[in-house]
């Protein structure tokens, strides 16, 4: 077989169902740049943003009283434990219920149990010690 048909048999294997090689030559031709180019592509940005001269900023005017170290951790924590609760997905009222049954019917079942073998064990104990 000739250079130019195993070339051509592998191009068309490479290319997805249905697909001429020309068709997914075509495609790439036309997508993004990816790797090398798209990453320098971004860093170009960020150098230049980072070359700019820095603004001056106008001096704040200080606070009568600061808040204590202390203060700003309670705030702090107050804040973010707003935020994660507010991330939380609260059960409706009918799953609420649901829940609630079923945890009160595991707890009757583990009391009936763990009674059972509480008065079996009294018994054989109560055999040996006469």
């Amino acid at each position: 077989m000739a250079k130019s048909a195993k070339l051509k048999k592998k191009k068309e294997a490479a290319a997805p169902a249905g697909k001429s090689a020309k068709a997914v030559a075509k495609r790439k031709e036309k997508s993004p740049p990816k790797g090398k180019e798209k990453l320098a592509g971004r860093l170009r940005g960020r150098i230049a943003t980072k070359a700019q001269p820095a603004k001056a900023k106008p001096a704040k005017a200080k606070p009568a009283k600061a808040k204590s170290l202390k203060e700003r951790k309670y705030v702090k924590f107050f804040r973010e434990v707003r935020v994660e609760l507010s991330k939380v997905t609260w059960p409706s009222r009918e799953e609420l219920i649901q829940s609630t049954i079923v945890v009160v019917i595991a707890v009757a079942i583990a009391g009936t149990f763990i009674a059972i073998w509480d008065a079996i064990f009294s018994k054989v104990i109560s055999l040996f010690t006469g």
